[in-house]
C-alpha cells in the first residue's frame, strides 16, 4: 500500500508535464511577414499592392495579395474604364476561380487573393499607360525577370522572403 501513495504523485506530475508540453506546441503559432509597395504612374494611377504569407518553418504556407489600383480623378467619372480594368485582370486571373474577389469602388478597384494549395502569385506585374484613354498592361510571363513570382510551399525563411521583396521595392514589417 504504501508503494501505491508513492506512485501516485510522480504518476500526476508527470501527467501534468505532458499536458503543458502539449499545449505549448498546439500554441504555437505560424508567423505572418507582410509586405506593401505602393507605385504611382505617369497617369496618375496609384497601385498598392501587400502581401500577407504566412510563414510555417522554411517554407510558405499561405498568401494572401491585395491590390488597390486608384484612379486620378479625371477618370473617375467614367465607370467604363473601371470595368475594362476588372475584365483584363479576371482574364489574367481567371485560373484562380473562387480564390480572387474584386471591388469595385468610384475611384477604385480592389483585387483580394487568397490561396493555400500551390497556386502560382505574379506580383508587381501591373502598368498602367496613357495613350489614347487609360489602358492597362499586365505582365503575366511567370519567366520573366520583371515580375514577382510566389507560390505556397516555396521554400523561404522570414528573413530570405522579406529581403527578396526589400530587393524588389517592397517595405516589409
Amino acid at each position: 500500500m504504501a508503494t501505491r501513495k508513492s506512485m501516485t504523485l510522480p504518476i500526476i506530475f508527470t501527467f501534468i508535464m505532458i499536458v503543458v508540453i502539449v499545449y505549448l506546441f498546439s500554441s504555437i503559432k505560424q508567423t505572418q511577414v507582410t509586405c506593401e509597395k505602393v507605385t504611382v504612374f505617369d497617369s496618375d494611377v496609384r497601385l498598392t499592392e501587400e502581401v500577407v504569407a504566412d510563414m510555417d518553418g522554411k517554407k510558405i504556407e499561405g498568401l494572401t495579395v491585395t491590390k488597390v489600383i486608384v484612379l486620378p480623378d479625371k477618370y473617375t467619372g467614367d465607370q467604363s474604364i473601371l470595368y475594362e480594368i476588372h475584365d483584363n485582370l479576371n482574364r489574367t486571373l481567371e485560373y484562380l476561380g473562387d480564390h480572387v474577389k474584386y471591388t469595385i469602388g468610384e475611384d477604385r478597384i480592389i483585387v483580394r487573393i487568397t490561396v493555400n494549395k500551390n497556386e502560382l502569385i505574379l506580383l508587381d506585374n501591373i502598368s498602367f499607360i496613357e495613350h489614347n484613354g487609360l489602358k492597362i498592361k499586365i505582365n503575366s510571363n511567370t519567366k520573366s525577370s520583371d515580375v514577382i513570382a510566389l507560390s505556397v510551399g516555396d521554400s523561404y525563411t522570414e528573413g530570405e522572403l522579406m529581403i527578396r521583396l526589400k530587393n524588389d521595392g517592397y517595405k516589409c514589417k
